[in-house]
């Protein structure tokens, strides 16, 4: 039974060398977008007043690339690839002799960052490329670059076999197809197709009873109403809520924030609203409207949608360092709804794309003249219950300790004595844990509300707050609004802005919704850059298909579920996973999408999934958040594990789960050993073998081989075949010789580990 499971693992070193004329290689958007958003400001602001333009200290200069690689009068102080030799991260570390800067050591954060960036092999884009803030280069990229075209409905071009085009979308993907003399693979199997569609749909396997249900339906709707029936599911939600959970880098507590309660009391109903939304198919221009400016909207009595603005409020809090929040709240409006990175721009006109400094600004203001209220609106009327009350006592006494505190140490307070500020922060932080913690808490919504007087925003001259420039109007971009852009005059402006962006006639908002379903359906999207549609993105591979799906989508009501019917029922999406030598030579990253793409469990599917086969999987939904990596391991579904973006687990990284700290637009997909490890040792996965054995479809079985036909089915769907059944019968008498071990409680049983392997395998993992 050893040989049922080869795992094979293979690691690339990459070293990256400085200093020995070496040409460095491309940099990749990634790079670029890290070093533009985290390292170009911090050398401004910290850097570059010695070793810069007008100041060389030590012969050192940090305002290009070439002067970084150029070093100091002693040399190079960036080993890019390896932080430990970089005398830079030295420097900054107070590691030696130099210390940098002198007057005082760089926050924890900043180092780490600067750390990251040199491991990254200090990606450094050239700057001769696309200058962001003249007029010219504005309407110039307005008028050429196909993000920022108006949005037109294509004709379906001919086809030559039009036989196999079931929904619109498959003529677009067959005339690239013919084009190139090709031909689309073969529909999928149904048990293949069931498999699949239910991990799009709602991220768990379907049971055996719906595998042979599937199978045995030959009548020509049977498909459809598979569709339908997973749409209607409230495990769609969950699923692809958690997809735009990455895009909204969602997580329940704040990161580094000194001495408050770092978690969020509610973030939890950001997460609850964002499930109902896509089980209630809520319009995405709504959508997109109710997390930006839900509080300026007539709500009438249902107030849950303020939940939605948890999309501004659930970032990191930067030690509560309000300018970095803004700019988090800009990055996770752009590049999460308009595909933009317009971060870039906040320390100068950005580099590539047409983003003038100044529109920035703009956006910043917005942001600026929004506050989060002291007290957090409830989004429903609680059951007046005995734990209620409790709990409401309890808050009371709390919060009158504060105004207590603050009252009769208010001189003090006054004086800023970092002692009795200190105090009060001990007493409100009791405030936020009780509300954070307690169970019978009601539910409350995590809000902005605009100013009483909005703010005129100010440029920030290299991103320095305390060295303002020029003062602009809160106004959208111009290379999406265009000349004739109007400031926002309604409060802070979010709503003007949100309407801005959920307008028909915004070129970007439905491109990009599209393009991410696709990719979530898909593997990649049509365009591989989800959260960059600027000059550096990549282009679509199927223009006129991705213009076709975003006209539609409009046209269909913004409707979600009604893309995804389109997709599903397409004869592109039912291909099989075609192998065929010509096509993976011709088209090896199946940019033409004539086959099928395997794709691999992700964190959540897998890990749900593993609860499903056992038969524990709890499907409670909502609520609080749940620890997931500590025994005793619960049975909800991953969804509603809490998410701390400061000591996220190990584990989750294991499995390339979405970063809490930034927009993730597509997740990684590693091979590394802890994955294998994770599975063959991890007391969650032996736990759920354990209860595998012990469901009753499996327990009632007397003949071993009836077994392991019951437990393949529940596992893979399917039969096993003659060899399997041969082969588990072989290992399961040879591992009851260790039997005596078992009583002694020492190992699994033969059983457990004989489940434990076929929950371990490739065809449990992934997705055809």
């Amino acid at each position: 039974m050893k040989n049922i499971l080869t795992h094979t693992i293979g690691s690339i070193a990459f070293f990256v060398l400085v200093g020995t004329g070496w040409a460095a290689p491309p940099v990749n958007p990634q790079g670029v977008e890290f070093f533009e958003k985290n390292v170009r400001p911090l050398l401004a602001a910290k850097c570059q007043s010695c070793h810069g333009a007008k100041k060389q200290q030590g012969g050192l200069r940090l305002d290009s690339r070439a002067a970084l690689l150029k070093g100091s009068d002693n040399g190079s102080v960036v080993a890019a690839g390896d932080a430990a030799k970089s005398l830079l991260i030295k420097a900054i570390r107070y590691d030696g002799d130099v210390q940098m800067p002198p007057k005082g050591k760089l926050p924890d954060e900043a180092i780490a960052q600067l750390t990251e960036w040199v491991k990254m092999g200090a990606p450094w884009p050239e700057e001769a490329v696309v200058q962001g803030g003249g007029a010219h280069s504005v309407a110039e990229v307005r008028r050429t670059h196909w993000a920022f075209q108006p949005v037109k409905k294509p004709t379906l071009p001919a086809v030559k076999n039009p036989a196999w085009v079931k929904t619109p979308l498959d003529a677009f993907v067959l005339a690239g197809l013919e084009a190139k003399g090709l031909k689309p693979s073969p529909s999928a199997d149904r048990r293949t197709l069931i498999r699949r569609v239910y991990f799009d749909l709602h991220g768990l396997p379907p049971t055996p009873r719906e595998v042979a249900d599937f199978e045995n339906d030959r009548s020509p709707d049977a498909y459809p109403r598979l569709i339908e029936r997973l749409l209607s599911s409230p495990r769609y939600g969950e699923r692809w809520g958690r997809h735009w959970l990455d895009v909204a880098r969602y997580a329940d507590s704040k990161g580094y924030v000194f001495t408050e309660e770092r978690r969020y009391p509610f973030a939890y109903t950001y997460r609850d609203y964002v499930v109902r939304a896509f089980n209630e198919d809520l319009p995405y221009d709504r959508f997109v409207v109710q997390q930006l400016a839900a509080d300026r909207l007539p709500l009438g009595d249902d107030k849950r949608p303020l939940a939605a603005l948890g999309y501004l409020t659930l970032g990191r809090r930067f030690l509560n360092n309000i300018s970095d929040i803004i700019d988090d709240r800009i990055d996770v409006t752009m590049r999460g709804l308009q595909g933009m990175t317009v971060g870039c721009a906040r320390c100068h006109d950005h580099k590539f794309d047409p983003i003038p400094q100044g529109d920035y600004y703009s956006l910043y203001g917005v942001f600026g003249s929004s506050e989060e209220p002291k007290d957090l609106p409830l989004i429903g009327q609680p059951e007046q219950t005995a734990e209620l009350a409790a709990f409401e006592n309890e808050l009371a006494k709390l919060k009158a300790a504060v105004e207590k505190y603050r009252t009769a140490n208010k001189d003090e307070l006054a004086k800023g004595n970092r002692k009795f500020r200190d105090g009060l922060k001990e007493l409100q932080k009791k405030v936020d844990r009780w509300q954070a913690t307690a169970p019978s808490a009601p539910p409350r919504a995590m809000v902005l509300v605009d100013k009483p007087t909005p703010e005129t925003p100010h440029i920030f001259l290299r991103g320095n707050p305390n060295n303002r420039g020029p003062a602009v109007p809160r106004q959208y971009l111009q290379v999406v609004a265009g000349d004739n852009r109007k400031p926002f005059v309604k409060g802070s402006g979010r709503l003007e802005l949100a309407e801005a962006i959920a307008d028909r006639n915004n070129p970007l908002t439905a491109r990009v919704l599209v393009n991410r379903v696709w990719l979530h359906h898909f593997g990649a999207g049509l365009v591989r850059t989800p959260s960059d549609f600027g000059l550096r993105g990549d282009p679509p591979t199927h223009p006129q298909l991705l213009d076709w799906l975003a006209a539609t989508f409009v046209d269909d009501g913004w409707s979600i579920k009604k893309l995804h019917r389109l997709i599903l029922l397409s004869n592109t999406y039912r291909q099989a996973n075609n192998d065929d030598p010509r096509l993976l030579q011709m088209d090896p990253d199946n940019r033409l999408l004539a086959r099928a793409n395997r794709q691999r469990l992700d964190f959540e599917a897998m890990r749900d999934s593993l609860l499903f086969v056992a038969g524990r999987l709890d499907l409670k939904m909502g609520g609080r958040a749940v620890e997931l990596t500590a025994a005793p391991f619960t049975a909800r579904r991953t969804i509603y594990g809490f998410i701390d973006r400061q000591n996220l687990p190990g584990l989750f990284r294991t499995f390339d789960f979405a970063s809490p700290d930034t927009s993730t637009p597509q997740r990684f997909a590693t091979t590394v050993p802890q994955q294998a490890l994770f599975l063959m040792n991890g007391p969650f996965v032996i736990e759920q073998a354990r209860h595998f054995v012990q469901r009753p479809e499996v327990a009632a079985q007397t003949k071993d081989e009836e077994k392991i036909k019951t437990m393949y089915k529940l596992a893979y769907g399917r039969p096993a075949d003659a060899d399997e059944i041969a082969l588990g019968l072989r290992y399961l008498a040879d591992g009851r010789q260790d039997e005596k071990e078992k009583k002694a409680g020492l190992h699994q049983s033969a059983w457990e580990r004989y489940a434990q392997v076929l929950l371990l395998s490739n065809e449990f993992a992934f997705v055809d």
